[in-house]
């Protein structure tokens, strides 16, 4: 299986976790870079490729910024499927009119969300351990209240949004490549 990563960093040493995490499940990766290209580019190199598995990495990128590269957002209408972490989960809720919080803080740290039994049954977190450790890295969040159907919240911790779901897309704001629990998260992701 071939996965591709979208590197919405400036440096490509930054997604080499991400890289490492998908040859430890058995695939190799086609790397695209989110901000060499403009966003109609990328939208058309993903679209036409066959791979059907797509990951948007973080980034450093401060998110209100103007000039911060997008996920295009025409890609929620492709048949393929989308793990956007972090920054990328930030830039598609941006777009779609949901209002991000700034803390006082960059947090970097691992912590454990605790997932409901309902939302455990999710094919996402099937052999997941319930609390899942993972790693945050980001200064930006979502409060769950914001978080309104289509956009379907999975997990949070803290009332902070950390796993949802909307159209064809996983969103992250945890980095899953950084821990085993994450990975096994990004397991079933590849499942779907």
């Amino acid at each position: 299986m071939r996965i591709g990563i979208v590197n919405m960093h400036k440096d490509p040493i930054k997604i080499q976790r991400i890289e490492k995490a998908i040859t430890g499940l058995g695939a190799s990766s086609y790397i695209l870079s989110g901000t060499m290209l403009s966003t109609k580019e990328l939208s058309y190199k993903i679209r036409s490729s066959s791979i059907r598995h797509w990951i948007f990495s973080g980034s450093p990128y401060h998110i209100t910024h103007e000039d911060r590269p997008h996920v295009p957002m025409d890609l929620l209408h492709s048949d393929k499927q989308f793990l956007m972490i972090c920054y990328s989960m930030e830039s598609v809720l941006i777009q779609l009119g949901i209002p991000i919080r700034e803390r006082c803080i960059h947090r970097k740290e691992p912590f454990q969300i605790t997932v409901s039994r309902e939302q455990m049954r999710h094919p996402l977190f099937k052999g997941v351990p319930n609390p899942m450790k993972v790693w945050r890295d980001h200064r930006w969040y979502f409060p769950n209240a914001v978080l309104r159907p289509p956009v379907h919240l999975l997990a949070s911790y803290n009332g902070e949004a950390m796993i949802a779901t909307y159209k064809n897309m996983t969103l992250v704001q945890h980095h899953p490549e950084r821990t085993v629990d994450g990975r096994l998260f990004l397991k079933n992701w590849l499942d779907i």
